[in-house]
């Protein structure tokens, strides 16, 4: 009986696991649903320790939570063969044809994941013999494949960084930003509205293909795409409101688009607002007017960048520089 469960369990947990894998690092629509909470789990360990050691920590965030995913990723698929190894003892011997202890059983497991294949233990089964020629072919496309996708996750983390530092250029909080976009000639303010649309697009995009890319945060703010992002987007308030804008709201349609896409996707999959954050961001008292700008709108945006700069430990007072 307790073969059949060990063999039941071990084929369901390769299965969840097998799918998990393939659907986050080749299917380019978002997190698995092991990945999902794995990574948003190891993410809020990694807040809680830089609200206690400092925003260094966060240097580490995208790093640990790869890492952390891809450990569980390993650890599943070796249990389920393991267990599945574990229905039928007798299907391992060593080279002198004595069945494998447990220890042994589980040792052959990983050296049979990771295609190494020592050679002291074989599977005389023909299930077990297939089972092991599957997953050693596995365990090579399972290690190619990991470092395919970090290597993109890379890319991608570059095209945030750039995204980040762009809108820092343009000023440290919104009332700047906007100034800046006023002052500037016409035709160049264009262009950086093309120019910034077109890099978040991209960064929307990467960020449903690598979702892990949503847990890279840096120490230092300037290169913190969040706090950026906001600034920019409460800058577009600023002009909207703004008699002096002109023609300018209307090329800012495209780029409030590109944020409105970028934030309800976000939204959707990783954030969250308690209710009483939600009365905070009312209550805020911003330092500067966003008059024309529909309330209940403004304040649901708003609630959804309040959960975005939350989940890299900033407040508004960050956005807005009342903390300089």
């Amino acid at each position: 009986m307790n073969e059949v469960i060990y063999l039941i369990l071990g084929a369901l947990l390769l299965v969840l696991v097998i799918y998990d894998f393939f659907f986050t690092t080749l299917s380019g629509s978002g997190a698995g649903i092991i990945t999902k909470p794995v990574s948003t789990f190891t993410y809020k360990i990694t807040r809680t320790l830089a609200g206690l050691f400092g925003r260094k920590t966060f240097n580490f965030s995208g790093l640990v939570v790869n890492l952390v995913v891809l450990v569980v990723w390993v650890m599943m698929v070796w249990l389920g063969l393991f267990l599945v190894y574990s229905s039928n003892p007798e299907g391992i011997v060593n080279s002198k044809g004595v069945v494998a202890t447990d220890w042994e059983r589980l040792y052959f497991t990983g050296y049979t994941i990771s295609t190494l294949g020592m050679g002291n233990f074989k599977p005389v089964t023909v299930l077990f013999e297939i089972f092991t020629s599957c997953f050693s072919f596995f365990g090579f496309i399972f290690f190619t494949s990991s470092m395919t996708y970090l290597l993109s996750v890379s890319s991608a983390l570059i095209n945030k960084r750039s995204l980040a530092l762009s809108i820092q250029n343009l000023g440290t909080d919104p009332q700047d930003i906007a100034e800046k976009f006023l002052k500037m000639n016409t035709s160049y303010s264009y262009q950086q509205f093309l120019a910034l649309q077109e890099k978040i697009d991209r960064h929307a995009v990467n960020h449903q293909a690598y979702p892990v890319l949503h847990f890279y945060s840096h120490k230092d703010p300037e290169v913190c795409l969040s706090l950026n992002l906001t600034r920019l987007d409460e800058a577009i308030n600023i002009l909207l409101s703004s008699s002096g804008a002109g023609e300018l709201k209307r090329e800012l349609e495209p780029l409030r688009e590109a944020l409105s896409r970028f934030l309800e996707h976000i939204n959707e999959n990783y954030l969250h607002v308690s209710s009483a954050e939600e009365e905070a961001v009312k209550s805020y008292k911003f330092p500067y007017q966003t008059l024309g700008v529909e309330e209940e709108a403004l304040d649901r945006r708003r609630n959804m960048l309040l959960a975005l700069i939350k989940s890299e430990n900033f407040t508004w007072d960050d956005v807005t520089g009342r903390d300089k």
